[in-house]
């Protein structure tokens, strides 16, 4: 059953409910049918038949024996001398065959039930003896006796239907109502996969389904599934507090180095150390706003993207950096929502890259349906296709070395994508027209 899926349960219940019903309706049909009338033969039938044997010369009694025998009724004859005779009330009342004793009067020697003497359980006989076989015993004209010996086409219980047929329909209700409770039990595992899917550490604790009422084996999953998730939260939080304190306690020993580096007397030493001490806090600032990011720990504003990305190009351009606006922005303001940390720093971040591998960082600012798309283009000689989706994991550049002057960790593009994505954004890598890199990072618009 664990391996149905919903439809197929549905299915298996639909189906046991269409057995139960045909089961139903069988009984129905047997009971108003199969037993109301009698499976024995009728009194006038049998008064036919005896009188026909009588008539019958004895040498031609065989054959009509033969015609009249089928699968439920056996006919013999006895002679006289040899026919045992048994009481009318050894089955039950003579009051329930008075009708044969009406009929035959004095020639009806005997209504009894061969089974009788096996010791049947009564479970099995009706009060009537429609349920067993019958056995009539008739005294013809010349005194031979005529037995008759009648069986019903099957055995009936107390309630007039086929052994066996009150067991399949139980079994028939126990299965339907055990594919019912599957159901209920197999539901709340539904809403847990699901509450599983839509589980974030970062975010809000996932509502659990319902305990009360559960079986243990389901009730002790969930609660389980609930201390994981506060485990979870927990450690997200703590992983947090401690980047942010090794962030914290690096960055004063980074300022007091700085100061340390200031005393180095030669000009390129000196710069060079003072780089290397920056590119190390800048580090931290990026792992300490990934985590941040990871754990949904972003402060959300309002940010106009046109105006950030003025002011930010302004300043690095006054810095010497090879970085051009594109003029045609948007008319008006291009709202998002998110924190304005991350948003510079993926700028930055997209233009360091633009201008160590490409020469040239050219930014531009358009608005798609509901989205913002931001994008920075170099004049390098781009990115190939197979490695474009790699580039976006960390530790991973597309120039092999490590050297310093070739570029940093390989860190830039996996931090932007972080926090692309923390702002329900995405980020492609493509070929720009000038046949560089293309940088696209596009951010939905805030809709108030």
């Amino acid at each position: 059953m664990a391996r149905l899926g919903l439809t197929a349960r549905m299915l298996a219940i639909g189906a046991t409910c269409l057995i139960a019903m045909w089961i139903i309706i069988l009984a129905g049909y047997y009971r108003a049918n199969g037993t109301a009338a009698s499976p024995h033969p009728s009194p006038g039938q049998l008064v036919a038949l005896a009188d026909l044997l009588s008539r019958t010369p004895s040498v031609d009694r065989p054959q009509v024996l033969a015609a009249v025998r089928s699968a439920t009724l056996d006919l013999t004859l006895q002679n006289a001398g040899t026919a045992a005779r048994r009481d009318l009330g050894e089955l039950s009342e003579p009051a329930e065959f008075a009708d044969y004793k009406t009929a035959l009067g004095d020639r009806l020697l005997s209504i009894a039930s061969p089974e009788r003497r096996a010791r049947i359980v009564p479970a099995l006989r009706r009060s009537n003896g429609q349920g067993l076989p019958l056995e009539f015993r008739i005294r013809l004209a010349d005194a031979s006796v005529l037995v008759v010996e009648s069986r019903p086409p099957f055995a009936t219980t107390v309630t007039g239907l086929p052994v066996g047929m009150g067991a399949g329909l139980v079994g028939t209700l126990i299965a339907l109502l055990t594919l019912v409770l599957v159901q209920i039990e197999i539901r709340p595992l539904l809403k847990l996969a699901q509450a599983a899917d839509r589980f974030d550490p970062s975010g809000p604790p996932i509502p659990l389904p319902r305990t009360a009422g559960r079986t243990p084996d389901v009730a002790t999953l969930i609660r389980a599934f609930g201390r994981l998730q506060d485990r979870l939260q927990i450690l997200m939080r703590t992983r947090l507090a401690l980047i942010s304190g090794v962030q914290h306690d690096v960055r004063s020993f980074a300022t007091r180095l700085r100061l340390r580096v200031e005393a180095i007397p030669e000009a390129r030493e000196r710069d060079r150390a003072i780089k290397d001490i920056d590119d190390m806090i800048r580090l931290l600032d990026d792992a300490l706003l990934s985590a941040r990011a990871g754990s949904g720990a972003l402060d959300e504003e309002l940010i106009d993207l046109g105006t950030l990305l003025r002011s930010d190009i302004a300043d690095m351009g006054r810095n010497g950096m090879a970085v051009a606006l594109d003029p045609a922005l948007p008319a008006g303001e291009v709202l998002v929502l998110g924190d304005r940390l991350a948003l510079r720093r993926i700028l930055s971040n997209l233009i360091d890259n633009a201008i160590k591998y490409g020469r040239v960082a050219h930014v531009g600012l358009a608005v798609s349906g509901q989205d913002a798309m931001i994008t920075v283009r170099d004049e390098g000689p781009g990115i190939p296709a197979e490695l474009r989706q790699t580039l976006l994991e960390p530790f991973i550049r597309g120039e092999p070395s490590r050297a310093r002057q070739t570029g940093g960790a390989g860190l830039g593009l996996a931090i932007v994508r972080t926090l692309v994505e923390a702002h329900a954004g995405r980020i492609d890598i493509d070929t720009a027209p000038t046949g560089g890199a293309e940088i696209r990072v596009v951010l939905p618009l805030f809709c108030g």
